[in-house]
């Protein structure tokens, strides 16, 4: 199974206050049940790819933490949401913000983290976890004490007691799993960037 990368278009976000790119396969959730006004959320039904913009008050005890721990703390905080198994940290990078087209504000601080958690959907018990690719964006803007979290959620394992096994498409060998995580990784970038 090929992965090709991601089509995408601009949409905007908060009632046209913000733009991002938003692959073209997903669809607005809240276009089919309620989402807090804080968050945005799209989610594609055929891969189960969803991608979650919230802005949240910058917290004391995460702005203490400095830029690398303030992303672990986000994405320990998301596994203990989503009732993880396991979660594993692969990458993370302060320096992400240097990267970018354009910067937030002067004070702004972007920090880029992977890592995969397992995790049960809906109902399905713990022994049915999918593995998920979480690829998190925290942007730090100080000055406002504010912080934006981009989180896209790729599954890249299936387990036979889920849910969504057959279901969505999933890649099957441990090669399309590690395409899938690099090709979700680069259109993360994308549009985090």
């Amino acid at each position: 199974m090929a992965m090709m990368a991601m089509e995408s278009t601009t949409r905007p976000l908060y009632g046209g206050m913000v733009e991002l790119l938003v692959p073209q396969s997903m669809t607005d959730v809240s276009d089919h049940r309620p989402v807090p006004d804080h968050q945005e959320v799209f989610s594609d039904g055929f891969t189960d790819q969803s991608l979650i913009v919230e802005i949240v008050e910058l917290a004391n005890e995460v702005r203490e933490k400095g830029k690398r721990e303030a992303a672990l703390w986000h994405f320990k905080d998301l596994a203990r949401a989503n009732e993880a198994t396991e979660a594993t940290v692969s990458y993370v990078d302060t320096a992400f913000r240097e990267h970018m087209l354009s910067a937030l504000t002067p004070e702004s601080s972007v920090t880029l983290l992977h890592g995969i958690q397992r995790v049960a959907k809906h109902r399905d018990d713990v022994s049915a976890a999918n593995e998920v690719l979480i690829c998190l964006c925290e942007a730090t803007l100080p000055e406002h004490d504010t912080e934006i979290l981009v989180t896209m959620n790729t599954p890249l394992r299936v387990s036979e007691g889920s849910s969504q096994f057959g279901q969505i498409q999933a890649p099957l060998t441990e090669e399309e799993r590690e395409r899938r995580a690099a090709q979700a990784v680069e259109d993360f970038k994308k549009i985090a960037s």
